[in-house]
């Protein structure tokens, strides 16, 4: 019933250099980068719609009460449907196409920022995360409606 979770294909090298460990790679797999990348996309409003792509990722990799749970506050936010939390394959599939487009555009946000010095990658990440928890913006208004979303 669930298909599997499209990456762009001229994403390749992201997804290869952010997962591989004898170099600087800081992620252990394609689904943690993809995560990673969805709300990344997500928190600074940036979407890449895509129709050609790599191996999917299988949605058995997910876990259903931490990734499906961001994923269903990402796209409800994004949409303002609360029924994307049903599990039929058509609201599947268009929560994970939103997930899928916020993906896309932040694996290239995180690439540039933590491949800008390979050899502090970690750091760089690190501090990447931490100067978006600080950020006075409308991301934390978003976060904060996304929290809301999850107490109905």
């Amino acid at each position: 019933m669930y298909r599997r979770i499209r990456r762009p294909k001229d994403q390749e090298e992201y997804y290869l250099r952010l997962t591989d460990q004898s170099e600087f790679g800081i992620f252990s797999t394609f689904k943690d980068v993809f995560m990673a990348a969805g709300v990344i996309g997500f928190m600074e409003k940036r979407k890449r719609e895509f129709s050609s792509s790599l191996e999917g990722i299988d949605w058995h990799r997910f876990n259903l009460e931490t990734d499906e749970t961001i994923i269903n506050a990402v796209a409800i936010s994004d949409s303002k449907n609360p029924k994307l939390v049903n599990t039929d394959e058509e609201t599947f599939n268009e929560k994970v196409q939103i997930f899928e487009e916020y993906a896309a555009a932040g694996v290239e946000i995180l690439y540039k920022k933590v491949m800008e010095d390979p050899k502090k990658a970690i750091n760089l990440y690190i501090e990447y995360i931490m100067s978006m928890e600080t950020e006075t913006t409308t991301k934390e208004r978003n976060l904060k409606d996304i929290a809301d979303l999850l107490t109905f």
